[in-house]
C-alpha cells in the first residue's frame, strides 16, 4: 500500500474509483454506491505528457502510471478515503467494439427456462459472437486472430420470441436472442492496462471502452427507449456510439482529436504545440481577437473537413442500423471548438447517411448522467462527461447483476485465459 493511504480512512465494499486515460489527462473519481446511484467525493487529475500516449495508446507506461498515481492521490485526498476497487476506462483506434445479436431455438418451447438452460443458450451465443467479431476485427486491422484480447462483454438485450425481457429465467418460448456487445484490444496493449491496474494495486471491476460507457451514461426511463448517437471528441481521438431503442448498436473510433488542431495551428503559426494548444482554447472559449479567430478558423479548416469524413465513415460502418437517430450529443474537450457543431448541423454530409430528419445536435450536460450525484458541482463540463459515465457503468458491477450477466462474466473470463 502507497504510503499516502495509510493517513486516509479504509473504503467500504461501496466505494470505488473511477480511471479514466486519455491522451491529454488522465482523471480520476472516488465514488460511493448510496442506494442504486452513485455519489462522487473526490476528482483528480493529471495532464499528460506529450509523448506519453499517442492517438489513445499507452507509449510510456511507466509516466502513464505516475500520472495514474498522481490523480488517484488528488481524489482520495478530496475524499479522505482510501479505495480497493477501480473501473479503468480505455479508448484508442485499436480498441475495437461491436454489438451482435445471436438467437438460439429451445427443443421444447413449452418448457420454462431455468438456470442450467440459461448457462448453456449464454456460452453457446457468446462463443458464437465472439468468434464472428474476433474475425471481423482481425481482418479490419491485420491482426492476426490469436493476438486479439477479449476486454469486457456485456448483454445489452435479451429477447423471447421478439419480446424483450430482463431475466428469462421463468419464461417460455422457442427462441431465444441475445445481443452482446464485446470490445477487443490487441494483446500488447491489454498487457500494458494490467500492469498499470497491478501498479496501483486495486481490485479490477472492469475494463471498459469508453465509448460503450458513454453510451450507457443516460440511464432511468430515458435511457430504456433511447435513440441517440454519441460523438466524444477528445484529445488525440473520437469515439462514436449509436444507440438505438436503448440497445447499444455498435461504436467506432478514428484518430482526430483535440491534438490534430493543435498541431496544425502550431504549424501555421510557427508556434510551439503549448502555445498553440493555449490558442486553441482560448479560440473555443471565444477570447480571440478578430483576425486572430480568423486566422485560427482558416487553419483548422482542412483538417476539419477530414474530422467530419471521419464520423461519416464511422456511422457508415454500422451496417446493422438502417435507421440513425437523429438527436447527438456532443462531449469531450475539443468539441468546445465551434467548427465542431458548425460541420454537424450543415445540410450536406447529412444528406449522404440514413437519416429520416436533419439532426439536432446539443451538447450532453452532466446532470443528464442521473445515476450519478455530483455534489461538489466541479464535474459540470462536457470535458468531464466520461469519468461520470464510468462511474454510471460500475454501478453494474458493484450492485446487484442479473443472472445471465453473472453467466457472461464466467464465460468472458474462461476467453480471457
Amino acid at each position: 500500500m502507497a504510503f499516502w493511504q495509510k493517513f486516509k480512512k479504509t473504503g467500504s465494499d461501496a466505494h470505488f474509483l473511477c480511471l479514466d486515460i486519455g491522451t491529454d489527462m488522465v482523471k480520476a473519481l472516488v465514488c460511493v454506491m448510496e442506494g442504486k446511484k452513485a455519489k462522487v467525493l473526490g476528482f483528480g487529475k493529471k495532464k499528460q505528457r506529450v509523448g506519453d500516449m499517442e492517438n489513445g495508446v499507452i507509449v510510456d507506461i511507466a509516466s502513464v502510471i505516475a500520472n495514474c498515481f498522481a490523480a488517484i492521490k488528488e481524489a482520495e485526498d478530496e475524499a479522505n478515503v482510501s479505495t480497493k476497487k477501480v473501473i479503468i476506462g480505455i479508448s484508442g483506434e485499436l480498441i475495437k467494439g461491436d454489438t451482435s445479436t445471436m438467437s438460439y431455438v429451445r427443443r421444447d418451447a413449452n418448457a420454462k427456462i431455468d438456470l442450467s438452460e440459461l448457462k448453456n443458450i449464454v456460452h453457446k451465443i457468446q462463443w458464437r459472437a465472439f468468434d464472428l467479431i474476433r474475425n471481423q476485427i482481425a481482418y479490419e486491422t491485420g491482426y492476426n486472430e490469436i493476438d486479439m484480447k477479449l476486454i469486457n462483454a456485456a448483454i445489452v438485450d435479451t429477447r423471447i420470441d421478439g419480446y424483450r425481457v430482463a431475466n428469462p429465467i421463468g419464461f417460455q418460448g422457442k427462441e431465444v436472442s441475445l445481443s452482446v456487445y464485446n470490445s477487443f484490444s490487441p494483446v500488447v496493449y491489454f498487457g500494458a492496462l494490467q500492469t498499470i491496474a497491478a501498479e496501483i494495486e486495486r481490485e479490477i471491476l472492469c475494463i471498459a471502452s469508453e465509448p460503450y460507457a458513454l453510451a450507457k451514461c443516460i440511464g432511468g426511463e430515458d435511457g430504456n427507449q433511447l435513440n441517440a448517437i454519441f460523438i466524444d471528441v477528445g484529445a488525440g481521438m473520437t469515439n462514436v456510439s449509436v444507440v438505438s431503442n436503448g440497445v447499444i448498436a455498435g461504436t467506432k473510433m478514428f484518430t482526430i482529436g483535440g491534438n490534430t488542431f493543435t498541431k496544425r495551428i502550431s504549424r501555421s503559426l510557427n508556434i510551439s504545440f503549448k502555445d498553440a494548444d493555449e490558442i486553441k482554447i482560448s479560440y473555443s472559449n471565444d477570447k480571440l481577437e478578430r483576425q486572430s479567430s480568423k486566422i485560427v478558423r482558416e487553419s483548422i479548416k482542412s483538417d476539419l473537413d477530414i474530422w467530419l469524413s471521419g464520423v461519416v465513415l464511422a456511422l457508415s460502418d454500422l451496417t446493422k442500423i438502417e435507421v440513425l437517430p437523429s438527436k447527438i450529443f456532443l462531449s469531450g474537450g475539443c468539441a468546445h471548438l465551434p467548427e465542431i457543431k458548425e460541420a454537424l448541423e450543415t445540410r450536406e454530409w447529412v444528406k449522404s447517411m440514413s437519416f429520416i430528419k436533419k439532426p439536432q445536435i446539443s451538447f450532453l450536460n452532466p446532470k443528464l448522467i442521473s445515476n450519478v450525484i455530483d455534489d461538489s458541482k466541479v464535474l459540470k463540463d462536457i470535458q468531464d462527461i466520461m469519468p461520470l459515465a464510468l462511474a454510471n457503468l460500475a454501478l453494474s458491477y458493484i450492485g446487484e447483476e442479473s443472472l445471465a450477466t453473472k453467466v457472461l462474466k464466467k464465460v468472458v473470463r474462461l476467453m480471457q485465459i
